[in-house]
């Protein structure tokens, strides 16, 4: 059995500013951030084993944030991998413009899912579908290979992938479209997704997954419940882009408070003196 948690970045600067992101590299903000921390905190008990994003800077530091807050991580680290194949769709000529301006399109064919923005490197959704497929297909066949290396004592593989929001809706229908019971009775149908949604399924491969179908089980769906009573920190800091570096005035207050008290005039009195 092999678990795959999904989870979509923090909010972004692009988001609050409504712009096409796309590839383009737009970083948190610091509600994105406390989105992610809150995140690692619904998943902080989950063992991961291997964790990637996209190599967009929005996502890497989803991915470190959510992995800051989980307890095996703490003791045993791993390296975030990086795949360009889990980008955002690309949207041409659009990228990094707001969403308000009219949308031009290269292509209108019947099939919506051919569509393509006008501008050079523009993806359909179809485009962005045989992406998550051949990321998927590399998933399996490493799992695969590994596979004769578990040994029954050992835990299941748990892989953290952090991503965009069409994107996961793209992996989630390539993932459902392997021939199983559950993409023949109910197909994926494209649902937005919260900053730092939360997916998590486990499949069970077959010996040939190219050829054989995957049974999936769906323990995490679209989960934001760990978002409920976060609060935009006012006067603009909230919105503001994240930088790991800096202290939160509320943390810089409460550290200084608890550091500072009264000297007592006897412990002035029994500092030892330099001597010359």
């Amino acid at each position: 059995m092999l678990a795959i948690t999904i989870v979509r970045h923090g909010e972004s600067i692009g988001n609050i500013q409504r712009r096409w992101q796309g590839h383009t590299d737009s970083p948190l903000t610091n509600f994105g951030a406390q989105q992610a921390e809150q995140a690692g905190e619904a998943l902080k008990h989950e063992k991961f084993t291997f964790a990637i994003s996209s190599d967009l800077t929005r996502t890497m530091t989803t991915a470190k944030l959510i992995l800051s807050r989980n307890i095996y991580f703490v003791t045993n680290p791993m390296e975030i991998c990086t795949d360009f194949r889990l980008r955002e769709q690309h949207f041409g000529n659009f990228e990094d413009k707001s969403l308000n301006i009219p949308v031009k399109y290269a292509i209108t064919p019947p099939d919506p899912r051919l569509i393509k923005f006008v501008g050079e490197g523009a993806e359909s959704l179809q485009d962005v579908f045989n992406r998550a497929t051949t990321f998927i297909s590399d998933l399996l066949t490493h799992y695969q290979q590994r596979r004769q290396q578990i040994t029954c004592q050992q835990e299941y593989p748990h892989i953290l992938i952090v991503s965009h929001s069409i994107f996961i809706n793209e992996f989630l229908n390539a993932l459902l479209s392997h021939k199983t019971l559950l993409r023949q009775q109910q197909p994926w149908q494209f649902v937005p997704l919260h900053n730092t949604s939360i997916f998590t399924l486990r499949v069970h491969p077959c010996d040939d997954h190219k050829q054989e179908p995957l049974r999936i089980e769906v323990i995490r769906n679209n989960y934001v419940e760990h978002l409920n009573g976060l609060i935009r920190q006012q006067g603009g800091i909230g919105s503001a882009v994240y930088d790991i570096k800096q202290k939160k005035i509320s943390s810089f207050f409460q550290k200084k408070q608890q550091n500072s008290r009264i000297v007592t005039k006897r412990e002035i009195m029994e500092d030892p003196m330099d001597e010359d």
